[in-house]
């Protein structure tokens, strides 16, 4: 029996090549796109969850309320995780973690040919390799970090520095102030793309009190520390024990500390994340409506097919088969579709991860993507697709009475024709909910990259500026600054739009403190920006004097300052008082997704070793039309004369503005492939039933012509239907996409209005998808002899 209605299902598969190619290219499309968005929500939610001990394991963050506003940071001090374990039995094991501040360091190896800067360095206890579960190639987790200056390197790194060598026992020569050598101890596994703690290099944390640089991080606030519980349920007492070890050691600490599962951690504390965690409720939901789209177009198209088999049917029920045995029997020809369209859906799948992986902007691993987690989601997907999708037909198609389909009336009447009107309109429901949401992303995009943010962002490239630059940079930035193509330079702490330092302070006694962000820029860098004035300074050189501040408007009206706040004084703890020299207009320093905050300018020479202390950043403004290449060139000859230890690296501040953007490009770029999926999708099933609507009609048409009727009014009256359909679909659509535009646009600052032209371009989209898919049809049929068409019956 089996055997039977597989051959049937296989012989009407190839009969109907047409509606065949469209039923499995429909659903193949739709479940391409569900198997490509679960792959990226799996992944999201699988972080971390490898570890053995995930479920125990915790990490300690901190917040407290300064100025009105709450801090959170996830540091604590190097004494407190040891102490707290002493304190506590319900505390297993700690590990404490420090990632390097500032710039990358430079490694070589020990024949000082190989030579990189590197950001991805991690020190780490002793049993970090015990504490967590990646894996090492060579090395024991229980001695590679236990003397100083020792450090484990990733299986990338060591083919990087070592070739095929095997690296333990060779060094590598790490550079920040200083060059410090570290013996290789162990090679790990690279970490996997799901883990919330990435590290190329896994250095022994204690080689920290050995190199000066890191004498005062030891002794700050500055380590990431993770507890492993005896019990996840003792959370709460641990707590009150972190929080008392806090407080014993600096009684005037009035911060809150919190443990955080692991699990959770990439969600809550990864702020490179938090916009593109924002939309992994939003992409599931649009999948899905792809793919739904795709199964009504395949139950649309199969019940409009098998009603002319419908004296098939009814000579069966005649015959004595049971309604069930004729609901199999289409049950098994709807799973031989799907898992055709299964099979195609996967290669492209296979075919288009990499390209999809690259639109989000995420890197996921091939172990991941191949893994267990994956294949059963597809498996699910699979099962859950062919149940829905061949539900539908085999109770529709089981019920045709005998009589009815005997009689032949059933292919000829209107009987189902509502219900697949029904499923028209939702699939250009769907279609023309996205193309606006679609349009309206497009304009958010535009309208933030090419709105007025007070600076002028043009042709200006930012130099990183090492601590080994030295006493030198004075003379580096007149040198830069004489090249030919160079309008102006100037100097900052941080590039544009990356980072800023917290400062805090009032401007008289009653005023709460209000905490403020904070730029360390030269004199030259409101100019080289284009920032414009509110209330200008006394003299220019006011704005460089020490203890003087430049403020913008935001910041003014938070310290309650006059109309003329010039000499203004504002107090700053523990007592230092700092001046207004003058404020600027607002201009946007960070995200649109907030407004612009208070913000204040520290200025300070170029002379001043400050800038090297740290590291700065050199922003250096061309002239239009300037052969950036050479002038680069040139930039990086001069600079290599100045520093020779790490290499010119420099990005142009358009880019870092765009960069801002990450989340709302993924967004743009996944609905711009949504849009033409959907569309792609609507129309073949559109072209379906147009075509089966043609050939139903075909003794209908036919008279008509032989009554005088042209190619137009036959093509208008085939079309009409169609487009009656789609203009409903329209009114439909447009308060939903409306409704959800409207709630995106929330989480924006500065956002665009949503303009009526925009539903009526996207119902007019439709409108011209739906014609051009339907014309076709109409025409050919129009243009078809009435000789045949009356000869046949449909």
């Amino acid at each position: 029996m089996f055997l039977n209605y597989l051959k049937i299902a296989w012989r009407n598969l190839w009969r109907n090549k047409l509606y065949s190619s469209i039923n499995i290219g429909g659903l193949a499309l739709g479940l391409a796109v569900c198997m490509l968005i679960m792959l990226y929500v799996a992944h999201e939610h699988s972080y971390d969850h490898f570890h053995k001990n995930t479920s125990r394991i915790f990490s300690v963050y901190t917040s407290g309320t300064y100025g009105g506003q709450t801090v959170n940071t996830s540091h604590m001090g190097y004494e407190y995780g040891p102490a707290a374990a002493k304190n506590d039995t319900r505390i297993q094991a700690f590990v404490r973690t420090q990632k390097p501040f500032g710039a990358p360091l430079l490694v070589n190896n020990a024949a000082k040919t190989v030579k990189y800067p590197e950001s991805q360095l991690l020190y780490a206890d002793a049993n970090f390799f015990d504490f967590f579960s990646f894996p090492l190639v060579s090395g024991s987790a229980a001695t590679v970090l236990q003397q100083p200056f020792t450090i484990v390197v990733s299986e990338k790194m060591a083919q990087k520095y070592f070739g095929h060598q095997n690296p333990v026992g060779k060094v590598l020569y790490l550079t920040a102030d200083s060059t410090y050598l570290f013996q290789v101890s162990g090679v790990m596994k690279n970490m996997p793309s799901n883990s919330s703690i990435q590290a190329d290099f896994v250095a022994a944390i204690s080689s920290m009190k050995g190199m000066k640089e890191n004498q005062h991080v030891v002794t700050g606030v500055n380590f990431k520390t993770y507890f492993l519980l005896q019990h996840a349920a003792d959370i709460t007492p641990v707590q009150q024990t972190l929080q008392l070890t806090a407080e014993k050691s600096d009684p005037e600490m009035h911060s809150q500390y919190h443990l955080l599962p692991l699990a959770d951690e990439h969600f809550e504390m990864d702020t490179d994340q938090a916009a593109g965690i924002r939309y992994l409720h939003i992409f599931p939901f649009v999948a899905g409506l792809v793919l739904l789209l795709a199964l009504v177009n395949f139950m649309s198209l199969s019940t409009a097919r098998a009603t002319l088999r419908a004296k098939e049917i009814g000579v069966r029920k005649v015959t004595g088969a049971s309604r069930r045995v004729i609901a199999a029997q289409f049950y098994m020809e709807s799973a031989l579709y799907t898992l055709l369209a299964f099979v195609l859906a996967y290669l492209i799948y296979l075919f288009l991860h990499r390209y999809f992986l690259d639109i989000l902007q995420i890197a996921i691993d091939e172990s991941f993507v191949n893994g267990v987690q994956a294949l059963g989601i597809m498996t699910i997907l699979l099962l859950g697709t062919t149940a829905i999708a061949g539900s539908y037909p085999a109770i529709v198609l089981s019920a045709f009475k005998p009589i009815t389909t005997l009689q032949g009336s059933l292919s000829h009447n209107s009987g189902g024709a509502w219900v697949r009107k029904l499923f028209t309109t939702l699939q250009f429901v769907i279609a023309v909910t996205l193309i606006i949401s679609g349009i309206v992303i497009g304009k958010q995009l535009y309208y933030m990259r090419h709105t007025d943010t007070g600076v002028n962002r043009e042709n200006i490239v930012m130099i990183s500026i090492h601590k080994s630059m030295g006493t030198h940079y004075p003379a580096f930035k007149k040198d830069v600054a004489n090249l030919h193509g160079v309008k102006q330079v100037a100097t900052m702490r941080y590039p544009m739009y990356t980072s800023y330092d917290m400062y805090g302070g009032n401007s008289n006694d009653n005023n709460e403190p209000v905490v403020f962000k904070m730029l360390n820029v030269d004199n030259d860098f409101i100019s080289l920006l284009g920032i414009r004035w509110k209330v200008s300074p006394a003299t220019p050189a006011a704005i460089a004097q020490r203890g003087h501040i430049v403020v913008n408007e935001s910041l003014a009206r938070k310290l309650q300052l006059p109309s003329q706040p010039v000499d203004r004084q504002i107090t700053a703890p523990p007592g230092e008082v700092i001046t207004v020299a003058g404020v600027v207009r607002d201009f946007n320093f960070q995200s649109f997704s907030s407004r612009i905050d208070g913000l204040g300018l520290f200025v300070a020479p170029d002379t001043l070793s400050y800038w090297t202390a740290f590291g700065s950043t050199m922003l250096v403004k061309t002239t239009p039309h300037t052969n950036l290449p050479a002038l680069l060139a040139g930039i990086k000859n001069t600079y290599e004369r100045f520093d020779k230890e790490n290499p010119f690296a420099y990005q142009f501040m358009d880019d870092a503005f765009n960069a801002m953007f990450k989340a709302e490009d993924r967004l743009a770029g996944i609905f711009n492939l949504f849009i033409g999926l959907t569309v792609l999708i609507a129309g073949m099933g559109l072209f379906g039933l147009a075509t089966f609507a043609a050939q139903q009609r075909t003794k209908e048409i036919s008279i008509r012509k032989v009554l005088g009727a042209n190619v137009l009014s036959i093509t208008t009256q085939l079309s009409k239907d169609y487009v009656k359909l789609v203009l409903l679909a329209v009114l439909i659509a447009s308060p939903i996409a409306w409704w959800a535009m409207h709630n995106w646009l929330q989480h924006f600052a500065y956002s665009i209005r949503l303009n009526g032209w925009i539903f009526v371009t996207a119902g007019l989209l439709a409108v011209i998808i739906a014609l051009c898919t339907v014309s076709f049809q109409a025409l050919k049929a129009a243009m078809a002899s009435p000789v045949k068409g009356l000869k046949n019956s449909y």
